[in-house]
């Protein structure tokens, strides 16, 4: 009797402990959800028009992840940018505007942000598009070879292609056929001028 109780009592406590794990997975999975990132017009996240670049601030913004910054250069003079990542997965990039107290831009690198208007990043031109040549230019400097194009119906987001077929170096877009197939690398969130 006492041996049959004990092989009840641990299958008992088996089941008890494996009900707890798929309640801790589903609160992981609830606080992240919780604590997505959304890109929008007005801003990502609780970063908008208003928010300055400012390591304390962009640090409680998204206290979830790493924020670091870091140094980088441009033709051969440094100017900081804060990275946010999960891990060493890179989320996105902040750059300052030419006096390093407001934020210029953002580049969005990863789909842990979620865009608004419902376009992640691998999202082939034709599906954002469809078919319509939108107002895009050629990249240049760290864009060489890229093309940028407003997302629709939205001036401060620009959507940044890039494709194997069609891409070249001498700063021109490629065919309309072949940017068809290029897709969404990174998204380019501007504040609005004031």
């Amino acid at each position: 009797m006492f041996k049959r109780l004990t092989i009840l009592s641990i299958a008992l406590l088996l089941g008890l402990s494996a009900c707890s794990n798929d309640d801790d997975d589903k609160k992981e999975a609830s606080i992240k959800e919780e604590s997505k990132i959304i890109l929008s017009a007005k801003g990502i996240g609780t970063l908008n028009a208003d928010s300055s670049f400012n390591m304390h601030q962009v640090t409680l913004a998204f206290g979830n992840y790493n924020v670091v910054e870091e140094l980088n250069y441009h033709t051969g003079t440094p100017y900081p940018v804060i990275r946010i990542a999960d891990g060493v997965k890179n989320l996105m990039t902040i750059i300052p505007d030419a006096s390093q107290q407001n934020i210029y831009s953002v580049i969005v690198e990863d789909n842990l942000i979620s865009n608004s208007l419902g376009h992640h990043l691998g999202t082939p031109y034709k599906t954002v598009y469809a078919k319509k040549v939108e107002q895009c230019q050629a990249g240049s400097e760290d864009m060489l070879g890229k093309a940028l194009c407003y997302a629709p119906n939205t001036p401060n987001i620009i959507y940044v292609f890039h494709g194997k077929s069609g891409s070249s170096v001498d700063g021109k877009l490629p065919s309309t056929e072949d940017l068809q197939e290029w897709s969404l690398e990174s998204i380019i969130w501007r504040p609005k001028s004031k």
